[in-house]
């Protein structure tokens, strides 16, 4: 009955919201009709193609259009590379920086989809990695993502952090498709045991300290149950650098029950939390239980983890969950978190605060710019 109830609410906010960014980006694109090529903001800018390193477990959908080539469904893993063009549209890159919602200021298209052997997958990191002399970043995503979209935020957020080919997008079967939450998890609950075998090869192939997790979401959600069945097998032994969980789709009490099988396994935990996370909002009222991604009154705190707080960042969209996308205060604490290795306590933007008496930080309001 709750949940019914509130359905009109966030209706009408998501609409307002929607038509405020939808009025804005028109007026930026009147602006670039009349001023665009005068004023040349983004003139001479280039198209530039990312490409992004995949193993998925979706199945094989057909093989014409490269959006067409994986479907929805469970299948084999396979693994490849996706090449994605961004190309600038002209005039929108100084009214993206300026408005407080999110403007896509670029043309983002699944180019190409090249698929290749497992072990061509591991000669492309192994390279990649030497030649930056660089970490590998595993990046996982969340729910209503289809495989052009997963392409599409892993070639975004690989952009942002500048690795270049040391970034490995795993993809599970999820839906793109915002109505079918529950098969999401039926499906990422069958992922989790494939999930468990690749990244014990990638343990396997790879030092620790060279290893690190980025989980979105959901995505999250299946990264922790794969590590809680690895630590049978591993109940001290470091496989893992940094494992980060952003907006995590959790039970937080759940997870703090299998915190202490995962915290040997890597050598630190950071956690991204927000106050203006609407979808974890909703499915903290679908599940009836605060999720770790949550903040607020139910922010998660522990000795074991290092909680960040950004709910003073502006969410940009209208889900206020892909913060590590479109926020540049986080996504440049995410960065000098993997280029470093700097702990919450060394990082420079970060406030440290305290909940019942362990520390957490915050992450203040943007600055603003000169």
């Amino acid at each position: 009955m709750q949940l019914t109830q509130m359905r009109p609410i966030k209706k009408q906010w998501w609409s307002n919201r929607v038509a405020v960014t939808l009025f804005i980006t028109l007026i930026g694109i009147l602006y670039t009709a009349r001023h665009g090529e005068a004023q040349g903001s983004d003139k001479g800018a280039s198209d530039t193609t990312v490409s992004v390193l995949y193993a998925t477990l979706r199945n094989h959908d057909g093989e014409g259009k490269p959006e067409e080539f994986y479907g929805d469904s469970r299948g084999q893993l396979s693994t490849g590379i996706c090449n994605m063009e961004f190309k600038p549209v002209n005039g929108l890159q100084k009214l993206a920086d300026s408005v407080p919602f999110y403007i896509p200021d670029r043309i983002r298209s699944l180019r190409g989809i090249d698929e290749f052997s497992q072990d061509a997958l591991w000669k492309r990191l192994e390279a990649s990695i030497a030649r930056d002399n660089g970490n590998l970043v595993f990046y996982i995503h969340g729910y209503n993502i289809g495989f052009e979209k997963a392409c599409t935020r892993a070639a975004t957020f690989q952009r942002e952090l500048g690795l270049h080919g040391r970034m490995l997008l795993f993809s599970w079967p999820a839906n793109g498709n915002v109505l079918t939450y529950t098969h999401d998890e039926a499906d990422l609950a069958w992922s989790v045991y494939h999930l468990e075998k690749f990244l014990t090869q990638l343990s396997k192939r790879f030092e620790s300290s060279r290893i690190n997790l980025v989980a979105h979401s959901l995505g999250a959600r299946g990264v922790v149950n794969a590590l809680s069945r690895m630590s049978c097998c591993n109940t001290s032994k470091q496989l893992f650098n940094e494992l980060i969980l952003v907006a995590p789709d959790i039970d937080s009490q759940i997870f703090l029950q299998r915190l202490p099988q995962l915290r040997p396994l890597v050598k630190r935990i950071t956690l991204y939390a927000s106050g203006n996370d609407n979808a974890l909002k909703l499915s903290h009222e679908v599940h009836g239980a605060n999720r770790l991604g949550e903040a607020g009154k139910v922010l998660t705190v522990d000795a074991r983890l290092e909680t960040i707080d950004v709910s003073a960042q502006n969410a940009r969209t209208v889900s206020g969950h892909i913060y590590h996308l479109h926020n540049a205060m986080v996504i440049a604490d995410i960065k000098q978190l993997l280029d470093e290795g700097q702990g919450a306590s060394e990082r420079r933007a970060l406030e440290e605060k305290a909940l019942h008496g362990v520390r957490f930080w915050n992450l203040p309001h943007e600055i603003e710019k000169e």
